[in-house]
């Protein structure tokens, strides 16, 4: 069973009032974009994508940097991300997230925002206003090749849309054989 942090999602879905998800890609390129109609691109040159944009959303993403550009099993991911909440965000507020490989679903579950914002250190209410954040996780040796795609919909309590974000990441064989030997 692959282990997925969600707390990845954190400074992405936060910075925009939270979030990661994590990175777009093509096989020879693993970290382009291949953004769908829907999505846009958020600037600082990671993989990450704003998704339902023709939707009114509380948070607007600005920045998303990943460091290294292009994460490996096994090593250490750090995610710079800023935006701008336009509303205050109480408690109540809540994530739906959706990990999938390939075409299998690993997770489909539903985070308390506020539960999981001290991950990054704030705590609700969230004050509308601007956010920079800093998260860094461990990607696991274990992650198995393939194609994996995260979105995640975060909602106030009076199910207002907060922010939607996707991203896709490729560990292709290649990255195996290097962890491997």
């Amino acid at each position: 069973m692959v282990s997925f942090n969600k707390y990845l999602l954190l400074p992405l879905i936060i910075s925009q009032a939270l979030a990661t998800s994590i990175f777009a890609a093509e096989e020879q390129s693993p970290l382009k974009s291949n953004t769908l109609p829907g999505e846009k691109p958020i600037p600082g040159g990671s993989p990450v994508s704003t998704c339902d944009v023709l939707e009114k959303q509380l948070l607007t993403i600005d920045l998303v940097e990943l460091s290294p550009e292009q994460p490996q099993r096994g090593a250490n991911l750090t995610v710079n991300a800023i935006g701008h909440l336009s509303a205050d965000v109480a408690e109540g507020a809540y994530v739906d997230v959706d990990v999938r490989y390939g075409y299998i679903k690993l997770i489909s579950q539903t985070y308390d925002l506020c539960s999981e914002v001290g991950e990054v250190d704030l705590e609700c209410p969230l004050s509308k206003g601007e956010y920079k954040l800093t998260k860094t996780v461990e990607i696991p040796n274990e992650v198995p090749p393939g194609r994996y795609v995260v979105y995640a919909r975060a909602y106030t309590k009076d199910d207002e849309f907060i922010a939607c974000i996707t991203a896709t990441v490729v560990f292709t064989v290649d990255s195996l054989w290097k962890i491997i030997g």
